[in-house]
């Protein structure tokens, strides 16, 4: 009987960090059957012709929760090489909810994730009220494979409602949500994601609700997935030195890692501009944590954190109180604010003069205007606003505002105050205690595009950079991420595994710059981020995108702890 898919000389890359080699890759049922020298016919053959097969990426820190309804294929992740997508991060997802409890899922979703909420409401219909019950709206329709964390947001504003914003839980509250959390983790969610990020808020202007939960509620919550012995904790609680006391953040997510035994993925390691330094502190403080046998892991990013905003949404500025304050007025009070020069005053001091740790870099050198609302401006595009304020001769923040109320507020602007310093990233994606991801799929739908995180890494930062070898750069998209998240049948190139697989070439492998277009619904619009070098993705043994188109299949799975019983 004919194989499903045959492969023919491809530089096998399995994943698990050994030396590629010369070789096939044969594909029946879903699976792969024999890899090496394979004779014998197949429906599908391709020829390599010594393109590289590897395992399919796995994206595992996305907000896909909502796109995955219309989109069942994740594009643009689809189109880099990811065959598994784990939205349910940051504490934020879609179930369980009641129906009095919808607007508040979908505040939280739009704040802190940059989503419209006319897109969230027009797309998210509603068709569960229960985890289980989301899973199965999901495997209706999916192109990539999905393995999904359930949200503390969610679970706690379906146990406590709007107090849930308020107050800290009762301990028969906290037992609910451990109810709930189980149930979830028995249908097939793989682990449980929190947020304690100060600056993280809903569209209301109210804190999210998993930013009132003690240590004690997240540790108890974490030990579910210990009693399962299944599943892996996602935290973030906001930028490690600024947020939060860099030993107190790395010193907690041990504990949850030791009190529950299961795997922690804490947010994470990068540079700084103003603190240079920080990240081979936090580096050392990670190695340290796992010495004492903890399964506590940061994640870093291989890709700039290119933060474009308009001062109709930007969050950049969210832990400077005045800015923070202005942001969350309506839009002709917010104009009247920023024309206010004493107010301006205490603005400029924020975002200029003060000293204390900020998400925010202060280096006005470093925020560029990228897209002028008024033709007359088009000239200005590519400056950073400190040149500009040069051309002026203003101050930097009276330059900065009186060229957003001009164009009212639409002027897009960029910034980074993360991973500018190269050596420090590259000493960062190698260690081998670091997750390579972040890539926030699904989010900041207008002013980032992060989807191509591994192609920019095996382009830029392995082929280019070489900041590591091939092998090892693959078995950090691949094996290292299914490995921690207990994906066991995912992520290496093995007889027996799932048939996951992206062919891609070496040589000009990259991701390409962002461009926008209107495809949400109701014609929204959003980044889309293409590839570079990708031939062909396979997802449970079918082709799906082949040179970058979808070829029209739908194999993708929801995958997760009892996913071989086919709930």
């Amino acid at each position: 009987m004919p194989y499903d898919v045959l492969i023919k000389g491809a530089r096998v890359i399995d994943g698990s960090g050994l030396p590629s080699f010369l070789g096939d890759v044969a594909v029946q049922d879903g699976k792969i059957v024999e890899v090496g020298r394979v004779s014998g016919s197949a429906r599908e053959e391709i020829k390599a012709n010594g393109l590289a097969v590897a395992p399919g990426f796995i994206d595992f820190h996305t907000h896909l929760d909502a796109q995955l309804l219309w989109d069942p294929i994740a594009t643009s992740s689809c189109w880099h090489g990811v065959t598994t997508v784990i939205p349910g991060n940051c504490a934020l997802a879609l179930a369980p909810c009641r129906h009095e409890d919808r607007e508040s899922l979908l505040g939280s979703f739009s704040r802190v994730e940059a989503m419209p909420l006319s897109v969230l409401r027009a797309a998210v219909s509603w068709e569960w009220t229960t985890f289980p019950g989301y899973l199965r709206r999901l495997r209706q329709k999916l192109g990539v494979n999905v393995a999904t964390l359930m949200g503390h947001c969610a679970i706690r504003q379906f146990v406590m409602g709007e107090e849930a914003c308020e107050r800290e839980a009762t301990p028969e509250e906290i037992e609910q949500m451990k109810t709930i959390l189980r149930e979830g983790m028995r249908s097939g969610a793989i682990g449980f994601s929190t947020n304690q990020n100060p600056v993280h808020m809903r569209a209301d202007g109210k804190p999210i609700a998993s930013r009132l939960a003690t240590d004690a509620e997240i540790l108890e919550l974490a030990g579910v997935l210990g009693e399962l012995n299944r599943g892996a904790v996602q935290i973030s609680r906001g930028t490690l030195g600024v947020s939060i006391p860099a030993e107190l953040g790395v010193d907690f997510f041990r504990r949850i890692a030791e009190t529950s035994g299961r795997p922690v993925i804490w947010q994470s390691i990068a540079h700084r501009w103003d603190q240079p330094d920080l990240w081979r502190r936090l580096l050392e403080m990670a190695e340290s944590s796992l010495a004492t046998g903890a399964p506590s892991y940061p994640l870093c990013n291989a890709r700039l954190f290119n933060n474009r905003f308009t001062l109709k949404n930007a969050q950049v500025f969210d832990d400077l109180p005045t800015w923070k304050g202005i942001m969350f007025r309506k839009e002709e009070e917010r104009a009247a604010l920023f024309r206010d020069l004493k107010v301006r005053e205490k603005l400029r001091h924020e975002a200029v003069e003060e000293k204390r740790p900020s998400r925010f870099s202060r280096r006005w050198d470093l925020v560029y205007l990228i897209k002028a609302a008024l033709p007359k401006n088009k000239r200005l595009e590519g400056k950073s606003v400190q040149e500009i304020a040069g051309l002026q001769k203003k101050d930097v923040i009276d330059a900065f505002l009186d060229l957003a109320l001009e164009e009212r507020l639409d002027t897009m602007f960029q910034t980074s105050s993360n991973n500018g310093d190269e050596s420090a990233v590259a000493e960062i994606l190698r260690s081998p205690y670091t997750l390579v991801g972040q890539s926030d799929a699904g989010a900041h739908l207008i002013y980032d595009a992060g989807y191509g995180y591994a192609t920019r890494f095996l382009g830029y930062w392995i082929r280019e950079r070489r900041a590591m070898g091939l092998e090892e750069g693959v078995r950090k998209l691949t094996f290292m991420v299914a490995s921690i998240f207990g994906l066991h049948d995912r992520g290496l190139i093995r007889p027996g595994m799932a048939a996951d697989l992206v062919l891609f070439d070496p040589d000009t492998v990259a991701d390409c710059e962002p461009e926008m277009v209107n495809d949400l619904p109701g014609g929204e619009k959003r980044l889309i981020q293409k590839a570079k070098g990708i031939h062909t993705t396979l997802v449970n043994g079918e082709i799906l995108i082949t040179n970058g188109e979808h070829t029209g299949a739908l194999p993708g799975r929801v995958l997760g702890s009892f996913d071989r019983a086919g709930l």
